[in-house]
């Protein structure tokens, strides 16, 4: 053979010694595939049986060396150099393993080089330590870039999990907060339906004793008292209706019927009903509609509870002889907008954000004065968005508060109503 002639024993030899350094290697794969406890007895396992199996490959290059063989040397030479480079690329994870994988197989090659008795195996056997140092350069290089990759991998993991928690805790809070909503929701048009069989109650019977529907009372002053109760009554019986709106609207259970509507009308209406109370404190509503102003698509009933809503609270929040105005005229983007002024105290500008939160008031002087519980906004939000509308405020403190009611035309209601659900959504 032109690569020379090697013994049968050499080759028994080399077969021999792989095949116990296999089943050594097997052998530690069975004992510890389960994993172990102590990860650095492993490694010194795995140490000591790559030491072993990069022996059992130097064992097979002085096998299959034929010394004074130039192309036998060269084509071992060439077998011991893909080696090294397969070893490189496959231990390059560690680095302790991957030193002794190459430093062992290039020991046993580089002893032979030098062994040899041909003037070529000593001049290989003398570049030897420079590809061992470039190989090892190569190797390293290997190793951190492979540590940079699983580096890496670890944190997205990490950062993966993480965010499977985050996604995890929020869906929970959030099922945790409607449940909590829904729950009371369910409170408040419970517990609204529940008052209002007594209030009317007591409502119809100190409407009675006010009235001397039955005959005159023994003293005057029960009319008094009876209009107390009736009054209170019905106070409380405006702030249940308020709050079993507002659940009815949060649960999306309220209905309504939106038709054309004579706008003029209905601002003359709300003027005529809070006429009383603007007297009262000897103050002016004006009332007016645009000539342009378009037909007013709504349900006339929620109409009536935004205005009123509005106006008390303009009644509320304006001081006596105050200004009030409310109009109708036509909207910029083709709707129709109401449009409620007063002088009043205004709202800050760091309460704006909230004014339109259920039960949030501002903080100011004239609070405790005006009373309320702050419903009245929250429902008018609420009726207003049912409509596809919306509604917003402008508020200078000490100079006054302009509040805006938007409703879209008949024709785009639909799809005005189904982008606010969407949103909501």
């Amino acid at each position: 053979s032109i690569f020379g002639t090697i013994t049968l024993a050499r080759i028994g030899i080399a077969l021999a010694v792989h095949v116990v350094t296999s089943s050594l290697a097997y052998f530690v794969y069975v004992r510890n595939r389960n994993g172990i406890a102590d990860p650095k007895r492993l490694q010194w396992q795995l140490c000591r049986l790559q030491f072993v199996l990069s022996a059992a490959w130097g064992v097979t290059v002085w096998c299959m060396w034929i010394d004074g063989n130039a192309l036998n040397n060269a084509f071992v030479s060439t077998a011991v150099v893909g080696l090294v480079w397969s070893m490189t690329m496959a231990r390059a994870a560690d680095l302790r393993v991957l030193m002794i994988a190459i430093i062992t197989v290039v020991s046993f090659y580089w002893a032979r080089l030098l062994s040899g008795h041909i003037e070529t195996a000593r001049i290989l056997g003398l570049m030897t330590p420079m590809w061992l140092f470039y190989t090892t350069m190569m190797g390293r290089a290997a190793h951190r870039q492979i540590n940079s990759m699983l580096d890496m991998r670890f944190r997205n993991e990490d950062m993966a999990h993480a965010l499977t928690i985050a996604r995890d805790t929020a869906l929970a809070g959030r099922i945790e907060a409607e449940s909590a909503n829904a729950s009371k929701t369910a409170f408040l048009a419970t517990i609204s339906h529940e008052l209002r069989t007594p209030l009317n109650a007591i409502l119809g019977f100190s409407d009675m004793i006010a009235t001397e529907a039955m005959g005159p009372t023994v003293s005057p002053r029960y009319r008094e008292y009876a209009g107390d109760i009736h009054e209170s009554g019905a106070h409380l019986l405006s702030l249940i209706n308020d709050l079993l709106d507002i659940a009815k609207i949060e649960a999306e259970k309220m209905e309504i019927d939106p038709q054309p509507l004579d706008a003029l009308s209905e601002l003359e209406v709300a003027q005529r009903l809070t006429a009383a109370k603007i007297n009262a404190k000897d103050q002016k509503l004006t009332v007016s509609l645009a000539a342009d102003a378009p037909t007013l698509y709504a349900d006339g009933r929620a109409v009536r509870r935004i205005l009123l809503n509005l106006l008390s609270n303009a009644m509320k929040f304006s001081p006596e002889g105050g200004q009030i105005s409310l109009c109708g005229r036509a909207a910029k983007e083709g709707g129709f907008l109401l449009v409620v002024e007063d002088n009043g105290v205004g709202i800050p500008a760091d309460k704006l954000d909230r004014i339109f939160l259920p039960f949030s008031q501002v903080d100011n002087r004239f609070d405790r004065q005006a009373g309320g519980t702050g419903l009245g906004l929250a429902l008018v939000k609420g009726l207003v968005e049912l409509h596809g509308g919306r509604v917003w405020l402008e508020s200078t403190l000490g100079k006054g508060t302009k509040v805006f009611v938007y409703f879209p035309l008949a024709k785009t209601h639909s799809c005005a109503l189904q982008q606010m659900r969407e949103v909501q959504s």
